[in-house]
């Protein structure tokens, strides 16, 4: 059983060989091919050839496009800077101050050289792995990528004042969010992550006032094309579960704070694949292969017929190989 076929049976609830291994590989993944994290993430050839080795050397189940979460923020106008072995930030945030929205560029994904960048990644996947992995490709969700834009701070300070330029500033986000999404499923992708970490951070009043109905048309969208949707969103979303099940994922990342049991028993019996959620750091960094073999076969003991289980988030970069091998060991259901 390839890796893609592996995902594909899993999500919808077919008998696999072993649960999928949907690890993220960033850092870890720069420092495998002795490059620095600068360079990976603004050369999509590193990009492709870090993912490709840790999917071959440590059973992930998936090659992935994800390296930060500026390029469509580059692509608008922002100062984006590159440090060495940290990853890409703004220098000053493009709408700081009074939001003037004629500052957004209209941008060309084929044309942007971090949007572009990210499509020939997709590309050379498709051609080096498409037949054996599923290919992950990337856009900021409309509220992530707002934050990008705007200044955290200052975005969560306008949602509590209902600002009136809000519901302009998500439509063009939203509208680049589609164009993004179908250059790289045109490139190949066969799924695309929808990273929307911000959205842990307001509670579910404000997440289904803002949020809720520009994810759940990202998601339509990327669909109605053909692809499938793997929604990721950092810290404990667990008040937020019973509107994101209304989404239509078909893999829902779940950190390490949240429930899993309790994330599968709300996720049971739809469309919707529960993929979590072992520590990064207590689990990965500071674990060791007994502890992390032990923490996944728990994971595995609660999973329903299509979860899925990874880290809650990125694999750090210093993680013992041993730890990783260990967890993908605990995955086979048949040994």
């Amino acid at each position: 059983m390839t890796p893609y076929e592996r995902v594909v049976r899993r999500i919808n609830g077919l008998t696999v060989d072993k649960i999928p291994n949907l690890n993220i590989v960033m850092m870890f993944a720069a420092k495998e091919i002795g490059v620095s994290y600068s360079e990976y993430a603004t050369d999509y050839r590193k990009l492709v050839e870090g993912n490709i080795l840790c999917a071959e050397k440590y059973g992930i189940d998936c090659v992935c496009a994800v390296s930060d979460p500026m390029r469509e923020a580059a692509a608008f106008g922002a100062d984006v800077i590159f440090p060495p072995d940290g990853v890409p930030t703004c220098k000053d945030h493009l709408l700081s101050g009074k939001p003037d929205l004629n500052r957004l560029i209209d941008f060309n994904v084929f044309t942007s050289p971090r949007t572009l960048d990210r499509i020939m990644a997709i590309e050379l996947f498709h051609l080096k792995a498409g037949d054996k992995y599923p290919i992950i490709g990337w856009v900021e969700g409309v509220l992530a990528e707002s934050c990008d834009l705007r200044g955290i701070n200052n975005l969560m300070l306008d949602l509590a004042m209902d600002e009136d330029y809000l519901p302009e500033l998500f439509e063009i986000v939203f509208r680049k969010a589609c164009e993004f999404s179908k250059a790289q499923i045109d490139a190949g992708a066969h799924i695309v992550g929808i990273g929307n970490a911000a959205a842990s951070l307001i509670g579910p009043m404000l997440y289904e006032k803002y949020a809720l109905e520009y994810d759940k048309r990202l998601i339509a969208y990327i669909k109605s094309l053909g692809a499938k949707t793997k929604l990721h969103i950092c810290g404990n979303i667990t008040p937020l579960l019973p509107l994101i099940k209304t989404l239509g994922a078909d893999i829902l990342d779940i950190d390490s704070m949240v429930d899993f049991s309790l994330a599968v028993e709300i996720f049971r019996n739809t469309c919707t694949s529960v993929n979590g959620n072992l520590e990064p750091v207590g689990a990965f960094l500071y674990g060791n292969p007994i502890s992390i073999y032990e923490l996944t076969r728990r994971l595995v003991n609660k999973c329903d017929a299509n979860s899925i289980i990874s880290a809650g988030c990125e694999i750090p970069r210093d993680t013992p190989l041993d730890n990783m091998l260990s967890m993908n060991k605990a995955l086979n259901l048949f040994d």
